[in-house]
Order: structure tokens, then sequence, then C-alpha cells
């Protein structure tokens, strides 16, 4: 339950764009605050508690990537999203060293479902896989799919991050040096053996499947990902259900809670 609509500061010296996003900003639930600079973006970000703020890049004085940079020394738990009206590896690059979505303003569409009803909580994903191409298109999509990807690109980076992160999910390639899939995955599950574990592979390969089954984990090919797609929303499905269900069940609703669990059975 919301208690209070959660504020999205938005952050453009384009009027027009600025009134225009706003309007659909609170069609979708939240509270839209406006700055025209950077600047007056950090005086609002000091006066209020901003969930979410996005902010574009191209502005006089203060540069997209320069304001969210200061937002997050305001507050490092704020969500933040650069809009560029061009497209440009090296500030997209530069948006993902700080943790920042990254959209295009002729692109609108993925940037309305990343922008999801307030209050929706996001499950980590742990994303494992030494081709970094892969990584970071396959990185993109979850995020739109509604998780927080967490990126290692090997399975000792991977198991690093299981041992501080609580991680819902793991999709792990097979093919890695050092520490194949099969193996990050049985270390993945000694340190968590809740975790929900993918295996994709560039190849099929029937012994491989077996082994997976035998570790109780999904086995998809690279060149196959529609059923992999599908699964991952199931997988957001399943795990929005449970905390429905725990939410439920201790506040008294026990009922419901039972119908919740019997759905997903």
């Amino acid at each position: 339950m919301i208690d209070e609509t959660l504020i999205i500061l938005l952050v453009d010296d384009e009027k027009k764009f600025l009134d225009t996003i706003s309007d659909r900003i609170r069609l979708k639930g939240f509270e839209p605050l406006l700055a025209a600079s950077g600047k007056e973006a950090l005086e609002i970000a000091r006066k209020h508690k901003v969930y979410a703020a996005v902010v574009d890049m191209k502005m006089p004085e203060m540069d997209g990537l320069e304001t969210i940079t200061k937002l997050k020394e305001i507050d490092p738990e704020i969500t933040t999203v650069l809009l560029t009206g061009f497209g440009d590896e090296k500030v997209r690059e530069a948006a993902k060293a700080l943790d920042t979505a990254y959209f295009e303003k002729d692109e609108m569409g993925s940037f309305w479902d990343f922008i999801k009803a307030p209050g929706k909580k996001k499950f980590n994903i742990l994303l494992v896989d030494d081709e970094k191409k892969f990584l970071d298109t396959i990185s993109d999509r979850i995020r739109l799919k509604g998780f927080e990807p967490l990126l290692a690109a090997s399975g000792k980076e991977a198991l690093e991050i299981a041992r501080k992160h609580k991680v819902y999910a793991a999709v792990v390639d097979m093919k890695m040096p050092e520490m194949d899939g099969l193996e990050t995955i049985t270390k993945l599950k000694e340190i968590d053996p809740e975790i929900t574990t993918v295996l994709l592979t560039g190849f099929g390969d029937e012994k491989v499947r077996e082994a997976a089954k035998a570790l109780d984990t999904a086995y998809f090919e690279k060149d196959r990902m529609g059923g992999f797609w599908s699964f991952v929303k199931k997988l957001q499905e399943n795990l929005e259900d449970s905390m429905a269900a725990v939410g439920m069940a201790s506040g008294g609703d026990l009922e419901d809670a039972a119908k919740i669990a019997k759905k997903k059975d």
C-alpha cells in the first residue's frame, strides 16, 4: 500500500517537452516536480524526497551526466534516467557507469515501459556471461521487464555478488573460462539453495541439458530466446505472487494468501 504519492523529478531546459512528459508522469500515478536546469534540480532534491529523476543530457551550464552525479551525492538511493535527443554509445556507457537508465527521445516507448506503477518491488537477477555485448543487450531488456540486473563477467565474480546481495534468479552462460556455467550454478545453489537458475548456451547439447535438469536449472539456447523471455515473464509473475502472499499472510489475510499459493502450484 502506498501512503503517499512518489515524486519524480523531471529536468529539461525545453519547457514544451517538460510539460508534455509531466502530464503523462502524473497519469502514471507519480507527482512530477519540474526543473529547467541541473542547478534547479539539485535545489529541489535537497528540499524533497525524490523517488526518481529523469534528466535531459544536453543542458547549458550543467549537462545530464553531471546533474545525475550530483543528485546521487545528495541521495545515493535515487533512481535516475538519462534522456537524450541523439544516440551516443559513449554517453550510454557513462550512464551505465552511473547505474543510470538510458533512453533516446525518439524512442520513448521503452521509457514508458520503464516507468512502472509506483511502489512495485524490483527483484535482482544475476546475469553471468563473459561476452560483454551479449550481457549489455540482455541486461537492458531484463530491466525493462521490471527486474534489477546485476552483471558478472565470470563465475567467480558471480559468486562474489551472490554473497553480497539477495539474488532471486541467476542466468548463467555455459561456456566461460576457469569456471563453466554448470559449476557456477552448483556453487550459487550452495550459497542460496532457493535461487532460481537458468543455463544459457550457444549450442544445443543433450548432455548439458540433462546436467542442467539434475541441478533443477532451466535450459535455453541463445539462438532460441523466445522461450527464455516467456520464462522471465512467468518468473516475474511468480515472484510478485509470492510477495503478495507473504504480505497478506503477515497481515492476517490467510485465505487470500492460500489462494495465491494455490495459483502458483
